[in-house]
């Protein structure tokens, strides 16, 4: 008998973190449409002269200590100045987002894994360490750039 409570125990268990990692995935999606679509578009694909894409761009940036930094950065202190993505020339003011770590970790898990094909996750507590040492929004962009020459890409 205190088996089989122990087995229902751990399945109980087993379902409600299978069942929060996908309410997670749909928060990270519900947050995306509410704060980032009407810039970043839908698909990811930015908006031509205003907003870069996140589709397909990240990836590599990800995948670095330095830049997920920078990703957590933006973020946290939003970034402005001249960019280049995808041979496009941005000149935009992204704002400091106004969610908390744990919205902003879901965010940025859906943006990774849906436009990027990249299960690489951000975890709250590195959103935290980015707010412990905000950047102002140009030093960002100067992060950028030392994130790309370390990675690739533009």
């Amino acid at each position: 008998m205190h088996g089989r409570r122990l087995i229902a125990a751990g399945s109980f268990a087993l379902l409600t973190l299978a069942a929060s990692g996908s309410l997670r995935a749909a928060d990270g999606a519900a947050l995306y449409a509410a704060n980032c679509v009407a810039c970043h578009q839908p698909d990811g694909n930015g908006s031509e002269g205003l907003a870069p894409p996140l589709a397909g761009v990240l990836g590599k940036r990800a995948q670095s200590a330095n830049g997920r930094e920078y990703l957590a950065q933006v973020l946290v202190s939003g970034m402005v100045g001249n960019i280049t993505s995808r041979g496009v020339k941005y000149n935009g003011n992204m704002p400091a987002a106004t969610l908390s770590d744990e919205e902003l970790s879901a965010v940025m898990g859906y943006v990774l894994t849906t436009f990027n094909n990249l299960s690489q996750p951000m975890p709250a507590e590195l959103f935290s360490a980015a707010r412990g040492k905000a950047l102002t929004p140009s030093a960002v962009r100067q992060q950028r750039e030392r994130v790309l020459a370390e990675v690739g890409g533009e």
